[in-house]
């Protein structure tokens, strides 16, 4: 039986988390209905969890146990993967920021 390499596990977690990114940027404007969002967002948070499953095979145990409890948090939390987090955070950071200054100028 052959297990996948961790190269391709990466390249993986790297797709949903940018197909995530997609779902979450269509939301915005109306692309897809709200009843779909979250059903969506919560079957790629699933595949993400199976692919940090599968990592556990590799040569790099240890860091896919490290991805896999943060996948579980963040499906637990947010139903985002941590790669999408990294996005989803300093976005809104931003959006909070410059409406908070927004009645300064």
């Amino acid at each position: 039986m052959r297990y996948p390499t961790p190269n391709v596990l990466i390249a993986v977690v790297v797709l949903l988390s940018l197909l995530l990114v997609l779902l979450i940027e269509a939301a915005g404007p109306g692309a897809f209905s709200p009843l779909w969002i979250r059903p969506i967002t919560r079957v790629i948070c699933a595949a993400n969890l199976l692919v940090a499953l599968a990592g556990l095979v590799t040569s790099r145990s240890i860091a896919w146990i490290n991805y896999l409890l943060l996948s579980i948090t963040a499906y637990v939390v947010a139903s985002t993967t941590p790669i999408a987090a990294l996005w989803v955070i300093p976005k809104t950071m931003f959006f909070a920021v410059s409406y908070a200054f927004s009645s300064l100028w």
